[in-house]
């Protein structure tokens, strides 16, 4: 994968991900409207994801802990 803003070429595994920090750490100034309102959902997703990943290992499995809080026997 290259980067449209500059020369760098990312073959890692994890190149999307790669692709995506190098966007915000260098080229979020200079990214098209376009190109910067999806960087702001992927951004937004990922931290959502990471909140949940993180709440789950802490409260467990969410349809447990909502059939435990809302059961009436």
């Amino acid at each position: 994968m290259k980067c449209n803003y500059c020369d760098e070429i990312f073959n890692d595994d994890d190149s999307v991900m790669s692709h995506f920090y190098h966007l915000g750490k260098n080229h979020y100034d200079v990214l098209t409207d376009e190109d910067r309102i999806i960087y702001d959902i992927r951004k937004k997703m990922i931290e959502s994801k990471s909140k949940y990943e993180s709440q789950k290992q802490t409260d467990g499995d969410s349809d447990l802990i909502f059939n435990s809080r809302n059961s009436e026997v």
